[in-house]
């Protein structure tokens, strides 16, 4: 069922602001108009500040490289080897080899996060938290003027179907964000998530969520999409 009633084509734009709804929702925009930003130029320069400061996004190339590392690799690829390592072992010897890492050490949070998870997420692990980071690059370089809005929807429908392979609900796409986000600020405490969770709740809870108005299995647009490096 398609609650919106809009055109499949509509459904791929808000399909692009779901998959990265959290970092709306962190930056306090407003769901109802799907998260727009304002075109002022005080925000605009704002935008063009962070990506800069977060990305190093100065460029259309600057921005194609970024997508292609979240699209090919992302924290996922460290999530995923540490969590095949671990899989390999027995409960105390995941513990044992985990102690036996400095505990000041990132790589040491990194194993402690990964263990926490690995039984917990699919095969996909982390990779929602790449695939919301891509979706909002997407729609900032749209924003910024470095493509096009149709280009943007073009490089957002791959990521879509693979997301919507990789997991089986929002919810489930849901903890793998969470899990991302605390992999990659190595901050395994349960402190450390609860905002983070808070955010992720209200998406799931809402009624007006954008997670509850797009069925995660809701067909698409067939058209196949344009992979990051062919963002000329």
């Amino acid at each position: 069922m398609n609650r919106d009633g809009h055109s499949a084509s509509k459904r791929t734009e808000r399909w692009c602001v779901a998959l990265s709804a959290v970092l709306y929702e962190m930056n306090g925009l407003d769901p109802g108009n799907d998260y727009e930003w304002e075109a002022t130029p005080k925000h605009i320069e704002m935008h063009k500040q962070s990506l800069q400061r977060d990305w190093g996004i100065e460029t259309k190339d600057d921005l194609r490289r970024n997508l292609e590392w979240l699209a090919e690799e992302g924290h996922r690829k460290s999530f995923h080897k540490i969590r095949c390592f671990l899989s390999a072992l027995s409960e105390a010897e995941q513990t044992k080899y985990i102690e036996s890492i400095p505990k000041s050490t990132n790589l040491h949070r990194e194993h402690q996060i990964v263990k926490a998870y690995m039984n917990r997420l699919p095969a996909a692990g982390i990779a929602a938290w790449d695939f919301g980071r891509y979706a909002y690059l997407i729609r900032k370089g749209a924003f910024m003027g470095y493509i096009s809005m149709e280009t943007s929807l073009e490089l957002v429908k791959p990521m879509i179907s693979v997301a919507q392979q990789a997991y089986t609900s929002w919810r489930e796409y849901g903890t793998g964000y969470l899990a991302g986000r605390q992999f990659w600020r190595a901050q395994p405490t349960t402190a450390s998530a609860q905002e983070m969770a808070g955010y992720i709740r209200n998406l799931i809870l809402s009624t007006d969520s954008l997670w509850n108005r797009l069925e995660w299995d809701m067909p698409l647009e067939e058209a196949a999409g344009l992979p990051a490096s062919q963002l000329a």
